[in-house]
């Protein structure tokens, strides 16, 4: 996921570079995913309960909480103006990012450990989210170390929502409210999303 993050938002021959990173990665999980008895469970997609409410009514607050600090840093109000069509691709962006990292990545790193899943998944995703702005193909003036600091952060926290319920349903309702909040008024992807 990093090579995709890394080389997206280039022209050819670098585009080709991303295409692969991003064929290799559904290729690692398709391959996984085939040797695992039950995959909805190895992606924490059961087990729903009370917790798994609880925590995602939490993961809600979190995530709101947060996209409401990321507009302040940003000097932005708030809370968006309205919602636009974009803020929903954001969240669905957002599931898939939860479903690979919290759900399989974290899934599949459980046997040496909760903390060391949780971390090595946040720590992957952080670098995949850095890899995003790494090598813009303009100037973007987005600190790649503090974005890869407070997406570890992020990522911890998502972690923990996922490990104790065992469902990735918390951190995925968690980045979703992020993405609502953080999004809510774009009305087109930023650069990015799709270069």
């Amino acid at each position: 996921m990093v090579v995709f993050a890394l080389f997206a938002h280039r022209s050819l021959p670098w585009i080709l570079i991303s295409f692969a990173g991003l064929l290799v990665t559904a290729a690692a999980l398709e391959r996984s995913l085939r040797c695992t008895p039950d995959v909805a469970a190895s992606l924490g997609l059961t087990g729903f309960s009370a917790s798994t409410l609880a925590l995602a009514i939490l993961g809600c607050a979190i995530g709101g909480g947060g996209g409401v600090l990321h507009r302040r840093a940003l000097g932005l109000p708030l809370l968006p103006a309205g919602l636009e069509r974009f803020a929903f691709v954001a969240c669905l962006i957002g599931a898939m990012e939860e479903l690979i990292y919290r759900g399989w990545l974290q899934g599949r790193l459980r046997p040496l450990g909760w903390p060391v899943a949780v971390a090595a998944a946040a720590a992957a995703h952080a670098a995949y989210k850095s890899a995003l702005f790494a090598w813009p193909s303009g100037p973007s003036g987005v600190d790649c170390l503090s974005l890869a600091e407070w997406t570890f952060v992020g990522g911890v926290i998502a972690g923990l929502l996922r490990q104790f319920p065992g469902s990735v349903v918390p951190p995925l309702v968690a980045h979703a409210a992020f993405d609502l909040v953080v999004y809510g008024a774009v009305a087109r992807a930023p650069w990015w999303v799709w270069g």
